[in-house]
């Protein structure tokens, strides 16, 4: 049964209709890779590759989760379909899980999918020759499962989780990452460019602030690893757990 629910989700969540638009922001990832060398000429491929994927990739992994975590219940509520969701012959804790690691699936397969395109182009066609990768490709799936966690209890918590988690992504990770100080313990983000080990991004302050490379905070790929799999383990239990144990109801209020 377990296997047939995150079948099921996973195809529903790789819809073609759902899906088209994360091969266009591939494509745009790469065809930033076309445009980058032009404004940093000097920088190499490895370090063009690093600052676009800073700028871009883990930008995209952010979205991503962001929109289809929070679909998992909101959607459900919203169509007013949660009744008949949870009246599935499982128990409720398994529903969710399956559906998390459908979503985290699906997340993967678009920010790795945008990396392998960068990657393509930026190293054109030679993408062995991009050492970064792997890291890359660790850090995203790991970031996925993360922030699914987080964005997932948003979900559960909140009836307005996908301009939350949004802000979020874009507001929280893109701002306080760049800042002085402790606060950068505070970002996914910082973790996940541990855990990728980027090259410090040769160019000046306005590449540096949209790579997030203006902060100070040193943190190891040891800690970065310990952090993220602590805490997506310890928020995905809280929202089994609050699943399990609170009521949802359809949206009255929903069109």
């Amino acid at each position: 049964m377990q296997l047939y629910l995150y079948g099921h989700s996973l195809k529903e969540m790789l819809r073609m209709r759902r899906f088209l638009p994360w091969i266009g922001v591939a494509l745009f990832t790469a065809l930033m890779g076309l445009v980058w060398p032009s404004l940093v000429p000097e920088s190499s491929a490895a370090q063009q590759y690093a600052d676009l994927s800073s700028m871009l990739i883990f930008r995209v992994l952010a979205l991503a989760s962001a929109i289809y975590t929070t679909s998992i219940v909101s959607q459900e509520v919203e169509q007013k379909t949660i009744v008949f969701l949870l009246t599935r012959p499982v128990t409720r804790w398994k529903l969710l899980a399956m559906r998390y690691l459908a979503s985290v699936t699906v997340v993967s397969i678009v920010a790795v999918m945008s990396a392998l395109l960068l990657s393509a182009v930026v190293f054109r066609g030679h993408i062995g020759d991009n050492g970064l990768l792997s890291g890359d490709v660790k850090a995203i799936v790991i970031g996925a499962f993360c922030y699914g966690a987080l964005f997932l209890l948003v979900s559960l918590l909140s009836s307005r989780a996908m301009i939350i988690c949004i802000l979020f992504a874009f507001g929280w990770e893109l701002s306080v990452g760049n800042l002085p100080g402790d606060l950068a313990y505070l970002t996914v983000f910082s973790y996940l460019q541990a855990l990728a080990q980027h090259p410090a991004t040769a160019g000046g302050p306005k590449a540096k602030l949209l790579t997030g490379d203006l902060g100070t905070t040193a943190i190891t790929p040891a800690l970065g690893m310990q952090v993220m799999v602590i805490t997506t383990i310890a928020v995905i239990l809280l929202c089994l757990w609050w699943f399990s144990h609170f009521e949802y109801v359809p949206r009255e209020d929903a069109e």
